[in-house]
């Protein structure tokens, strides 16, 4: 399964008198008007439940404000290659995994919510949900002792590293006059964690991550995509437990 590149419906409402210079802005813009959320919640048996968001409410926004037909160009249905539907049928006949649910009541917003029964289900799920460019099967998560790891695999590295690619491609490089960004836009997109624990959090090590304010028994953590471009374990973390 290929990786994602940027959602289809992206290029919808564009009309064929627009110039090309708010074409190329508003492609950048939008390009940029995405954000994945990964959000855990951990029981002292290791058990616990998942939620995946991706949201491109901007984006909608930003469509509907220049006359797009919102029930055609947008919505729980139409998120392009990002859309999560077919990964939640298939998250339904994995061992350990239960209560999928899939969440499309806000256009432009798609949240898959399952449980599992312990890190080696969550693993199975993430690999059905975040394949990537290797076609391997990765291992996500593991618990060290009272330390939970989570690695990654090239998923999130290779949907930014394609976009900054073939960005790089069609801006005619360096020096264009069109004024093409490709840091920038990538900068503006988000990737976030939280993770919830019965127990106090001791230590963290979150790398090319920002820790943000949570209470002790909660991680929160984000960075941008011009991160993930740049380095395929930016999203690597240890967490310690108090024990």
């Amino acid at each position: 399964m290929e990786a994602p590149l940027l959602p289809a419906p992206y290029l919808a409402p564009m009309r064929s008198n627009r110039i090309i210079l708010l074409l190329l802005g508003l492609v950048i813009g939008l390009a940029s008007c995405i954000t994945i959320e990964e959000n855990y919640t951990f029981s002292k048996n290791g058990s616990g439940t998942m939620t995946y968001v991706v949201d491109m409410s901007e984006m909608g926004n930003m469509l509907a404000s220049l006359g797009g037909d919102e029930k055609k160009d947008g919505g729980g249905d139409e998120m392009g290659n990002l859309d999560m539907s077919e990964h939640a049928a298939a998250l339904k006949s994995i061992a350990g995994i239960a209560k999928v649910k899939m969440d499309k009541r806000q256009k432009w917003v798609q949240k898959l919510s399952f449980s599992f029964t312990d890190v080696g289900a969550l693993n199975r799920a993430l690999n059905q949900l975040m394949p990537d460019s290797t076609g391997t099967s990765h291992e996500f998560f593991k618990w060290e002792g009272g330390t939970l790891v989570r690695t990654s695999n090239r998923y999130a590295y290779d949907i930014s590293s394609t976009m900054a690619n073939e960005a790089d491609d069609d801006d005619g490089g360096e020096g264009d006059e069109s004024g093409f960004d490709m840091n920038s836009m990538l900068s503006s997109m988000k990737y976030k964690y939280s993770f919830k624990f019965k127990k106090p959090v001791a230590s963290t090590e979150n790398g090319a991550m920002t820790r943000e304010e949570g209470s002790t028994k909660e991680v929160k953590l984000s960075t941008d995509w011009s991160v993930l471009a740049k380095d395929p374990k930016a999203l690597d973390v240890r967490i310690s437990l108090a024990q």
